[in-house]
């Protein structure tokens, strides 16, 4: 969940629904929402078009699990403003087990100048070759950033240039890193 504007929440409604909305908190109403395609079989989990949300005063930025595809829609009027479109790995996908399935994007952040997207790009037990990807609002790649130890969990702090992050493998530690 994001809050935009002071009083836009932006959020994915997934499981429930399959798509992201736009609710304003003052009057307490769903303002628009944007519909996510979902698949013939009932293991929401698995629908190749499922996927995370992030956003900022500007934009929402939709990555998704199981393709590796980002949308980037205008918050004002929740209009595609961007595909960034990669090698799909869809044949990844193994309904119903979770070890097997290929997993592409894990997580993504949304900040001013750039969003931050954590890419994995195989099965679940092999994300020690995960890197963050950063795109500007456009669409086009700056930079990718590799680790000794993936920020599993992580914020960007882009005024100051730097990555705070966790990983579960080491829970006693806070993991940071200086941006280029």
């Amino acid at each position: 969940m994001h809050v935009v504007h002071d009083s836009i929440l932006i959020y994915s409604a997934i499981p429930d629904e399959f798509s992201i909305k736009k609710y304003d908190l003052f009057n307490h109403r769903e303002i628009d929402k944007i519909k996510i395609k979902t698949d013939d079989h009932k293991e929401s989990f698995f629908y190749s078009d499922r996927g995370l949300v992030a956003a900022n005063d500007s934009f929402i930025v939709y990555s998704y699990v199981f393709k590796k595809q980002i949308d980037i829609y205008n918050i004002s009027d929740l209009k595609l403003k961007k595909r960034i479109i990669g090698k799909s790995q869809l044949e990844g996908i193994a309904v119903g087990d979770f070890e097997n399935s290929i997993y592409q994007y894990i997580s993504i952040i949304a900040k001013e100048k750039y969003f931050y997207a954590l890419y994995q790009g195989n099965k679940a037990e092999n994300n020690h070759d995960c890197i963050i990807e950063v795109y500007d609002y456009d669409g086009n790649p700056i930079i990718k950033y590799d680790f000794d130890i993936i920020p599993f969990l992580f914020e960007v702090d882009e005024k100051n240039q730097f990555i705070y992050g966790f990983n579960n493998n080491y829970e006693n530690f806070l993991l940071i890193y200086k941006l280029n």
